[in-house]
């Protein structure tokens, strides 16, 4: 496979303030992304060491090209993790013209990396520390210049809250698992890139695909109507009316949602469409509230700050959304820790700030980003939270679960089971199978093999890098071919969808390797207790519990079809 042009792999030393190429000469297999993410932590990976990644699709002038991942030990659960996150920094890294940069160490004082083309150099960042997402954005476009794309942390990042973000474009982040706290630790407040490189030179059949590109922008078009329109949370109407919402901390599988729902939020609250690079889905909806925009809600946090804490005021939804934007924090681990205190709080019957406060969840997000008072003790995270009150919490391998209760949908009680980095919806997307009835939600049937088929989907695809949205399960407008062809052309490489998902594969085996070094035990891949005995109160799921024997038989053939053992 030829890589010129591309395949720059840089590691930044902290300590020792140098900057050095790496050997390219990985193993074919891997393409970029998280695969070569998780390779590079293999070979130089610890506590203080993360990596942002693109892959060979990366900045590619069409729909769902424009994502990076992030790639770290997370401080959250103490397995490997990966973020992904869309806008314009993955396209922009690559047209720096790297595959990836890996930074190692502490620095002695604040700093940050800026990447201008072929240099990449370590300044100092005193005068930005302490600075929200926003202000240093601004500051940095400021001084370097407005073509800059920025990466950065938030207050949070710098106080070690560990479900800290990156953030990126004031309202895209590497969300999900504490990369924010690892950059934090490393003294980095941010990563400044911006390259010239037309990215379109390097494809290996132009013409093959510039047809080929025609026929994939309209099926995305044609596919992404609804999201185009309402965003994310369209999805909530299907999520509601099955009975897996989860609502009042995870004890109700059903909300009311007409103060929130995706047609209010529309007419009352988006003022227009917000795009990635080069990509005409437009997903993202910059609302207003109060004389400020806030891109948002997605449907993630939309259940976070509304139905989990008992809240539908948009108003206080959209407000949240903004300080865990400015502050650097993931709204959905937010959300699930202030819910579990308000759950705690309404079985004490002890204090009045519970369940449907919206001011006292305000208040709290402050308090965690800057670790005052209870906010201390939040900032760690469920798992650590609950053996404080020891009152059970819910989380898989120290990871907060998102918005689809697994008592509904049992194909999400096996995937947040066991992805690699604890309870995760996106990589696996089961919870379409299930919505849609493609499997039945409620049967351990064929929810194994359809499991692992989507994981190495999605670790080929991860590794290239695509955006989910054009290519989820059922719903998605781009199939595995579509993605095949696509790779095909623009690298000169013929593989076929078999081959993709033997890639897939063998990524994430190589996660499973990481985290059996990083301690993982056959344990770490359950589910909470909670799920087991704790029926749904309300909702078309109403009783139901994820029935054991059920579960453990598609966890045994999960592994039988896996291959692995403990």
């Amino acid at each position: 496979m030829s890589r010129e042009n591309f395949m720059r792999v840089c590691l930044i030393d902290l300590e020792s303030k140098k900057v050095r190429d790496i050997n390219t000469n990985f193993s074919k297999r891997f393409l970029g992304g998280k695969a070569i993410g998780f390779e590079l932590f293999e070979r130089y990976g610890n506590d203080n060491f993360i990596v942002f990644s693109v892959g060979f699709l990366t900045g590619l002038r069409m729909s769902g090209m424009a994502r990076s991942e992030a790639v770290f030990k997370s401080p959250l659960t103490g397995f490997i993790a990966d973020s992904s996150c869309g806008g314009f920094f993955g396209s922009e890294l690559r047209k720096a013209g790297f595959l990836a940069i890996a930074i190692r160490g502490k620095a002695e004082k604040p700093s940050m990396i800026v990447i201008e083309g072929e240099d990449v150099r370590i300044e100092n960042a005193e005068h930005l520390w302490g600075k929200d997402c926003f202000q240093t954005e601004d500051e940095i476009k400021r001084e370097l210049g407005r073509k800059f794309q920025v990466a950065c942390i938030g207050q949070a990042g710098e106080n070690l809250v560990r479900f800290a973000s990156i953030e990126h474009a004031k309202g895209r982040e590497f969300g999900r698992c504490g990369g924010g706290a690892v950059l934090g630790s490393m003294k980095i407040k941010a990563i400044a890139v911006r390259g010239d490189r037309d990215v379109e030179n390097d494809i290996k059949d132009y013409d093959n695909y510039l047809e080929l590109k025609d026929e994939l922008e309209e099926k995305i078009r044609e596919g992404s109507k609804g999201l185009t329109t309402y965003g994310t949370p369209r999805i909530i109407h299907l999520v509601n009316e099955t009975g897996a919402l989860p609502s009042y901390y995870w004890r109700d599988g059903e909300f009311e949602i007409e103060n929130i729902s995706p047609e209010t939020l529309k007419e009352k609250y988006y003022i227009r469409n917000k795009s990635c690079y080069s990509c005409a889905v437009a997903c993202g909806k910059i609302s207003k509230i109060d004389g400020e925009h806030v891109e948002g809600p997605e449907y993630e946090t939309l259940f976070a700050f509304g139905p989990l804490c008992g809240i539908d005021d948009p108003k206080v939804i959209l407000k949240a959304n903004m300080l865990c934007d400015k502050f650097g924090m993931d709204t959905i681990s937010a959300g699930n820790v202030i819910a579990y205190l308000f759950h705690v709080r309404s079985k004490s019957g002890r204090c009045s700030s519970s369940f449907g406060d919206g001011e006292s969840l305000l208040n709290l997000l402050e308090k965690i980003a800057f670790r005052r008072e209870i906010g201390d003790l939040l900032a760690e995270g469920v798992a650590r939270v609950s053996k404080h009150f020891g009152i059970e919490g819910v989380h898989v391998k120290g990871l907060e679960p998102p918005a689809y209760d697994p008592r509904g949908l049992y194909g999400m009680a096996l995937a947040y089971s066991v992805c690699y980095r604890g309870a995760c919806h996106i990589k696996n997307a089961m919870y379409l199978p299930n919505l849609t009835g493609k499997l039945d939600r409620l049967k351990a049937e064929d929810q194994a093999e359809t499991l692992v088929k989507l994981e190495n989907l999605y670790g080929f695809t991860d590794s290239l890098v695509i955006c989910r949205f054009v290519t989820l399960p059922v719903r998605g407008p781009l199939t595995d071919e579509d993605v095949v062809k696509l790779y095909s052309v623009v690298t000169g490489m013929k593989i076929d969808v078999k081959d993709a998902y033997k890639i897939g594969e063998e990524v994430i085996n190589l996660a499973r390797r990481l985290n059996l070094k990083l301690g993982l035990k056959k344990r770490d891949d359950y589910l909470p207790e909670f799920f087991f005995k704790n029926p749904l109160e309300k909702g078309n799921s109403k009783g139901y519990v994820v029935e054991r024997k059920s579960f453990e038989r598609m966890l045994d053939e999960y592994y039988k079809l896996r291959n692995w053992s403990l």
